[in-house]
């Protein structure tokens, strides 16, 4: 039987009625479900549904979330999704009072979900080509230039650096980017693209081999290195890339669709570059070999010159003599301008080289000290001296307890009186509250 009494609402009341009920008593939910009807419009928002066995909920990410998510679902995926509850009400779409997720976070259901999306991908990108090996390219034997995409701060970037000075100083442009997080991956695509423009109105010189490097961490903190934007962008790269992700026994997708992968950050310097003291020896071993060879040819053919001159006239045996002796003076000189030059382009070629890799240190180094410094600054003026110099004080009873009210003193008590410039002795006379 209905009740005559009941208040009566408009479609717009009760819906209203019922979002402002739905978000007052759950707001900030976390949700568990499997991925489906998943559609990623042009206009950059994500739709999905999340379901169980028994349940079906609306999920909806903003173009504006969307930028930031470190992980973008599938279709079947089992994900986590963290927003706000509310019903599909609003001003805009009065006609519609279902209830959703407004998501802001969204991360697979564990290890074993991102190892089936990763084995997925991976089958996927396989079958598109992405990493088959007519496609990689050869790095190059003496590189004047590396690019290094890592982070600025952490032992990644020292240990790149050192063993470059150690092995080839070249010079090295480092493209700073976060290795985790939500806008790692998205970050890093840009860094590999960006490496790959000409900059034809700055002195930004593009280097012959990037280096893709972070340390070792769990599958999550590996993660971006596995999105497919970023594979694409190592596939599309013009210039060979080298990747240095993770431990020896860390794989992700980056490491096969690079031209070559590096067991750690050091190997890759080792990789990309010739040692330099390996060729200092070769430089010599072929010295060497080449006078041997110029000294043998000439010997060689003085011989048989001298066989022919016996047979002519003495006036045609001292004509030939002469240009003989001619000859081999020639050659000789010749052949040591050719070496020397070729040693003083070596020599220049490695000054250059040096000058640069002191001038990306001491920058680097000096960027450092101006972050400790300015660290430092800020904590000196959260130290309670600095509030002594503007004029205050910090008074203390006979405990040594720093008074804070009047309930911390007595009649008579001595007290002592911190200021920026001495500490004053003193007896209460007497306490007024105010």
């Amino acid at each position: 039987m209905i009740r005559e009494n009941i208040k009566e609402y408009t479609v717009t009341e009760i819906s209203t009625s019922i979002k402002n009920s739905l978000e007052e008593n759950f707001g900030y939910v976390k949700v568990r479900g499997e991925v489906s009807n998943l559609s990623k419009p042009a206009s950059g928002h994500i739709y999905l549904n999340l379901k169980d066995d028994k349940a079906i909920i609306k999920a909806i990410a903003w173009r504006s979330i969307v930028s930031r998510l470190s992980f973008i679902p599938e279709e079947g995926l089992e994900v986590i999704c963290s927003g706000r509850l509310t019903t599909g009400y609003s001003d805009r779409y009065p006609g519609r009072s279902d209830y959703s997720i407004i998501v802001e976070s969204i991360v697979p259901a564990g290890e074993g979900a991102l190892m089936a999306l990763l084995e997925k991908r991976k089958k996927q990108l396989f079958a598109e080509g992405l990493f088959n090996q007519e496609f990689k390219k050869s790095l190059p034997l003496y590189p004047e230039t590396i690019g290094v995409i890592t982070s600025p701060t952490g032992a990644v970037i020292k240990d790149i650096i050192h063993r470059l000075e150690d092995r080839f100083p070249c010079n090295l442009i480092l493209w700073p980017v976060p290795v985790q997080g939500d806008d790692a991956a998205h970050l890093i695509a840009d860094a590999l693209k960006g490496f790959n423009k000409s900059h034809r109105d700055t002195d930004f010189k593009i280097p012959d081999v990037i280096i893709v490097a972070r340390g070792g961490g769990s599958i999550e903190d590996l993660w971006p290195f596995n999105e497919e934007i970023v594979v694409r962008a190592v596939f599309e790269s013009k210039i060979p890339v080298l990747s240095a992700v993770g431990h020896e026994t860390d794989t992700t997708l980056i490491d096969f669709v690079s031209d070559l992968r590096a067991p750690t950050p050091t190997a890759a310097a080792e990789l990309c570059t010739p040692n330099i003291d390996d060729l200092k020896m070769n430089l010599k071993s072929y010295q060497k070999n080449l006078f041997d060879s110029i000294n043998n040819y000439i010997e060689d053919n003085f011989k048989l010159y001298q066989n022919l001159s016996d047979r002519l006239p003495v006036s045609l045996k001292l004509y030939t003599k002469s240009l003989l002796s001619e000859f081999k003076d020639l050659t000789q000189s010749l052949n040591y301008r050719i070496l020397e030059e070729q040693i003083n382009n070596y020599q220049e070629r490695l000054y250059v080289s040096v000058e640069s890799l002191n001038k990306s240190t001491k920058l680097y180094f000096e960027n450092m000290y101006k972050l400790v410094s300015q660290n430092k600054k800020l904590l000196d003026n959260m130290s309670y001296k600095s509030v002594l110099n503007r004029g205050y004080s910090v008074i203390k009873n006979s405990k040594n307890k720093i008074i804070t009210s009047t309930s911390d003193l007595e009649k008579d008590e001595r007290i002592v009186a911190e200021t920026s410039f001495a500490k004053i002795r003193a007896k209460v006379e007497g306490i007024e509250n105010e």
